[in-house]
């Protein structure tokens, strides 16, 4: 079997990438899959929607890099990572905005996942202020797993950043941290997605949190400049 990586460079390619996303993303559950699909809608209309979302995002961000690992036997999406490359500080003269999920209908629900984007978000605002490379999303088909993928799709962007000399992040799951510390990641803070208590909650809210299998526990690393890290030198992004 041999694998081979491409940019993604136009829409008929996304819904593959799409497809292998949702297929990964069910095995181990993944509650981000969840919270970016939109709601009330037949299978096929959402499949539609989702697609179109998640390109209109990409299209809309010139730092956003689509990679996909493709099996050059089959043509089959193997996995895929969203790369964004910032060559300056992603943040600076930016207004402050909130991340409003209007493919949720409006109420509770929406209320809810309003609040774990904006928990999720909140400390790359404080973390990512210089020019660096974020794995935004990575992801392999549950059939292509151990055969090296995640690894290909890391290696694009650390090669990427030791090119242009820039330190890298990524928001890792459990199951994704052990590549990523292979990679040069060091773990900085865990990130813990929960439903805010409120008063009163709704039924909608408690079955959502219940569906999303709240808390979500992720793990914020970073990559410094080349891999390497020197005690002493190496200036630490959450101290500075």
């Amino acid at each position: 079997m041999g694998l081979t990586l491409h940019e993604v460079i136009s829409f008929e390619e996304f819904p593959a990438v799409v497809d292998c996303e949702r297929e990964a993303f069910k095995n181990p559950f993944n509650a981000m899959d969840t919270m970016y699909t939109p709601q009330g809608l037949d299978p096929t209309a959402t499949r539609d929607a989702l697609i179109k979302n998640q390109w209109d995002q990409h299209t809309n961000r010139p730092e956003s890099h689509w990679i996909k690992a493709i099996d050059s036997e089959t043509g089959i999406v193997a996995g895929a990572a969203a790369w964004h490359i910032y060559e300056t500080d992603p943040f600076a003269g930016t207004e402050e905005h909130r991340m409003e999920a209007v493919w949720w209908p409006e109420g509770d629900q929406r209320k809810l996942i309003n609040s774990l984007f904006e928990q999720f978000l909140t400390p790359r605002k404080t973390t990512m202020r210089r020019p660096c490379l974020l794995l935004g999303i990575c992801f392999v088909r549950p059939g292509y797993r151990r055969r090296g993928v995640g690894n290909m799709l890391v290696e694009w962007g650390t090669k990427k950043a030791d090119e242009m000399h820039l330190e890298v992040f990524v928001e890792a799951t459990d199951d994704g941290r052990p590549l990523y510390a292979r990679h040069g990641f060091h773990f900085m803070n865990p990130l813990v997605l929960d439903a805010k208590k409120i008063d009163k909650p709704s039924e909608q809210w408690k079955a959502l949190a219940k569906e999303l299998r709240l808390p979500m526990v992720l793990h914020i690393m970073w990559r410094p400049i080349g891999g390497k890290f020197i005690e002493g030198e190496t200036v630490i992004p959450w101290k500075t």
